[in-house]
């Protein structure tokens, strides 16, 4: 809905000269909001489905501060060298895929990256992948599932969370919503 994607947007509080990740871009919803609030701004938006990034490239091919990548933000080498060095990233913004399926093989690699978090939700991988993105004194806004506050499945990220990141807030929105 434009309201949660306008909101999600205020929350972000991005400056002119910030870099921001979409990690899981889709249509560009959030970068389409972003840049009617700042122009001076630079945006990295990752897409793994060809259609979509098709879509992509050619609603953004003028604009030179939004670079598209055809790529899984989850296995990116590249990523994962920025994580390692604390993070590139002022600001981090997604509605990351839920329960996506992924293959056996896949699966095995994501349990190897991801020691300790629960593969078979994908948005868990991409919290805790943008969480590492994120430049210390960055701002990240995530929709996730609120199932995620309570399953035992989730008590490492909970904990890595609580360990690495400062909470602002957290809103529950009625699945009505989505």
């Amino acid at each position: 809905s434009a309201h949660i994607v306008n909101y999600m947007v205020k929350r972000l509080e991005s400056r002119p000269r910030h870099r921001v990740l979409e990690p899981c871009a889709g249509d560009g919803v959030f970068i389409d909001a972003i840049l009617k609030t700042h122009l001076d701004i630079h945006i990295d938006a990752y897409e793994l489905h060809p259609q979509a990034m098709a879509k992509l490239h050619q609603k953004y091919t003028s604009f030179p501060n939004v670079k598209c990548y055809h790529d899984d933000t989850l296995i990116n080498s590249e990523l994962f060298l920025y994580a390692n060095m604390g993070g590139i990233y002022d600001r981090i913004i997604a509605n990351p895929p839920y329960g996506a399926w992924q293959d056996y093989e896949k699966r095995e690699l994501l349990k190897n990256l991801f020691d300790g978090i629960y593969v078979k939700e994908t948005y868990a991988l991409f919290l805790y992948r943008c969480i590492q993105l994120l430049r210390e004194g960055g701002r990240l806004v995530f929709i996730v599932p609120n199932t995620f506050l309570h399953l035992h499945m989730h008590t490492r990220l909970r904990a890595f969370i609580l360990r690495n990141t400062q909470i602002i807030e957290i809103a529950i929105f009625p699945p009505s919503l989505f």
